[in-house]
C-alpha cells in the first residue's frame, strides 16, 4: 500500500501561555493526504489550520503524535515541501528572476546560467517573462503572487503547503490566481495542502475539504470528498447545482463551529472587561 504524502497521527500542539498557563491549539488530529491530491483545511479563526500546516512543514514539532512524510517520520524541516504564505517571501532588493531562482541556491545548487534559464522558463509559465529584471515593488499584488508560485514550483517539491495565499487579493485577481495554481498542479502529481477561510475557494479547488472545530484544542470534525469533474471552470463552477449541494453539506458542519467560535469570543470579551 502506497504511503500518504502527508500523515498527521493523533497530533496535539501545546504552547506555553502567560502565568504558567498552557494553550492547546489542536488536539488529537489524525489526517492523511494522498500523493497527488489537492486537500483544503477550513475552519473558524483560531482553530489550528496554520498550526497543522506548520507541523507538515516541519516548522513546528507536535507536542504529542507523529508527522509522517511519504511514510517516514518527519524530523526537522520537511525537505520535500515548499511553503506559500499569505505574505509573499520576496526579497525587495532582488529582481523578479533572482527571487524566483533563490530556492535553487539553497535546495539545488547549480551554475548561475542554468538557474537563470530555469527561472526564465518558470516566469514564462506564469506569464511574467517580460518582468524578469523588475523588482517586487514594481509589480501588482497578483503579479507578486505569480512570482511566489514560480518561486515555490521551481524547486520541484513533492508537496506544496499553502496558507491562505490569495486572501489579500481582490476577487477577480483571486480567481485568476486560483486558475493558475490548478493549471500548474494538473497532471503534476504534486500534493497540495491548502489552508483557507473561504469555503467556496476550498470546494472549487480541492479533491477533499477537511473541517476543523472551533479552537482552542481544534479537532477534525468532517471530511468531504469533492466529486466535481476536472478540469474546472472557476468562473462558472459556483453556479453548478453540485457545487451548491456540496456547499450546503459542508456548511452544516462549518456553521456550527463558526457559531461556537463567536460564542467563545463573546464570553472571553465579557470576562476580560
Amino acid at each position: 500500500m502506497t504511503p500518504s504524502a502527508v500523515s498527521l497521527e493523533a497530533v496535539t500542539a501545546r504552547f506555553a501561555g502567560p502565568g504558567g498557563t498552557e494553550y492547546t491549539a489542536v488536539e488529537g488530529v489524525t489526517l492523511d493526504v494522498a500523493e497527488g491530491a489537492f486537500v483544503s483545511l477550513v475552519g473558524p479563526s483560531g482553530c489550528g489550520k496554520s498550526t497543522l500546516l506548520n507541523m507538515a512543514a516541519g516548522l513546528l514539532a507536535p507536542s504529542v503524535g507523529t508527522v509522517r512524510i511519504f511514510g517516514d517520520p518527519l524530523r526537522g524541516i520537511n525537505r520535500r515541501a515548499t511553503c506559500m504564505f499569505q505574505q509573499e517571501a520576496l526579497l525587495p532588493w532582488k529582481t523578479v528572476l533572482d527571487n524566483v531562482t533563490l530556492s535553487l541556491t539553497f535546495r539545488k545548487p547549480r551554475e548561475r546560467k542554468q538557474s537563470e534559464e530555469l527561472g526564465r522558463l518558470w516566469l514564462k509559465r506564469v506569464g511574467l517573462e517580460e518582468f524578469a529584471d523588475r523588482f517586487p515593488y514594481q509589480l501588482s499584488g497578483g503579479m507578486r503572487k505569480r512570482v511566489a508560485m514560480a518561486q515555490n514550483w521551481i524547486a520541484g517539491p513533492d508537496i506544496l503547503l499553502m496558507d491562505e495565499p490569495f486572501s489579500a487579493l481582490d476577487i477577480h485577481t483571486r480567481l485568476r490566481m486560483e486558475g493558475e495554481i490548478l493549471n500548474l498542479w494538473a497532471g503534476s502529481n504534486k500534493t497540495v495542502l491548502f489552508v483557507t477561510h473561504d469555503l467556496e475557494e476550498a470546494i472549487a479547488l480541492s479533491d477533499e475539504v477537511l473541517v476543523l472545530s472551533a479552537g482552542p484544542a481544534g479537532r477534525l470534525v468532517g471530511r468531504y470528498p469533492v466529486d466535481l469533474p476536472r478540469p474546472r471552470n472557476l468562473i462558472d463552477i459556483r453556479a453548478e447545482p453540485r457545487f451548491a449541494d456540496l456547499y450546503r453539506s459542508i456548511w452544516t458542519d462549518l456553521r456550527e463551529e463558526v457559531l461556537k467560535s463567536y460564542e467563545r469570543a463573546d464570553y472571553e470579551r465579557r470576562h476580560a472587561s
